[in-house]
């Protein structure tokens, strides 16, 4: 190759200049091919620029497309307006008619105040709770008792029924292994002998089918003594709390034996267990809220955080749990319905 100034030429280049015939056809071939590729370059240049915008605006497209499996799109602001809107609660608690959920002990508040507390804050709900007697609760919302009421938004519309819990549901049947009784429902209780801690009030069906004298009902002061007549046989059944219900918490609440609880069939199906269940409006985002706090309880149920929540507050004469005796007082043992 030779220089000419900067540029490097082909060898062939100073001899067609110098007047070769068969370089001259070297450099017209050459300058014919230049020519023609001037020619045409714009039209190449064009190509390429709409090569270059379809490839971009496929895959865009498909990245859109990947966005969108499952996620509906929805612009960023919109979603987060829509979430805040929808957990935004409020809930109106009636601390003097349900102490134990709410003012217990001394304590400002109760178990399942805390426990919605907790999980407002892992969900970053804004929640907030406020004194409001049973009576107006009911007046406002139209349905029958609960523990408490949440209202979204803070408004007075769709109201929204939080079951309590610990006072009237999460109540697990227990009953002999050799009975091999069934007991999923409130109606299977009729014609039964039923025993339950003092203290525990019962509503819904349960209470319907008790004051309609479908089962009796016996009250003692303790866990272990509602057992003990179950395991004597003077009971069909016993109704304990969903949180105590629980082989090592029978062991360790009612002393049980290893015999004992070896003899009894704990129902897996509770007769009223609505803590894990919010009675919300069909929305959205109240089922993702549901699904939330369904799986909140669910992790503190098998971490055993939740019984020992539920332990917390339940420990006091003052509680359902009354104070823990195995002595069996006669004129205790029996309440019959009228």
């Amino acid at each position: 190759m030779a220089r000419i100034g900067k540029l490097r030429a082909p060898i062939w280049l100073p001899l067609a200049l110098a007047g070769d015939p068969e370089m001259k056809n070297r450099v017209h071939l050459t300058s014919h091919i230049l020519s023609v590729w001037q020619s045409i370059r714009p039209s190449l240049f064009r190509m390429a620029c709409a090569g270059l915008v379809i490839a971009v605006a496929i895959t865009g497209f498909g990245a859109g497309a990947k966005a969108s499996d499952g996620h509906p799109d929805v612009a960023p602001d919109a979603a987060n307006a829509t979430s805040a809107d929808d957990l935004q609660l409020t809930v109106l608690a009636d601390q003097e008619f349900y102490p134990q959920s709410y003012q217990l002990n001394g304590h400002a508040n109760g178990a399942l105040y805390d426990l919605l507390r907790d999980f407002s804050k892992l969900q970053q709900i804004d929640m907030s709770f406020q004194q409001l007697p049973l009576k107006r609760a009911l007046e406002n919302s139209g349905n029958n008792r609960a523990g408490f009421i949440g209202i979204p938004g803070n408004t007075a519309s769709n109201t929204v029924i939080f079951s309590d819990g610990i006072s009237t549901t999460s109540l697990l049947a227990l009953t002999l292994k050799q009975r091999d009784l069934n007991i999923t429902t409130a109606a299977d209780l009729d014609g039964l002998q039923v025993s339950i801690a003092r203290g525990l009030e019962l509503h819904g069906p349960l209470a319907r089918h008790l004051r309609e004298g479908r089962f009796d009902i016996s009250r003692f002061n303790s866990i272990r003594q509602s057992i003990a007549l179950l395991l004597a046989g003077r009971v069909d059944v016993a109704l304990i709390y969903c949180g105590y219900a629980q082989k090592a918490s029978l062991k360790q609440i009612a002393h049980l034996t290893d015999d004992e609880i070896a003899a009894l069939s704990i129902h897996p199906t509770s007769l009223m267990n609505t803590i894990n269940r919010l009675i919300l409006p069909a929305t959205p985002g109240n089922a993702r809220l549901m699904r939330h706090f369904n799986s909140y309880l669910a992790r503190q149920r098998s971490s055993g955080a939740l019984e020992k929540l539920y332990a917390q507050y339940l420990t006091n004469e003052n509680t359902i749990e009354m104070v823990l005796s195995d002595t069996l007082t006669p004129s205790d043992t029996k309440t019959s319905t009228p």
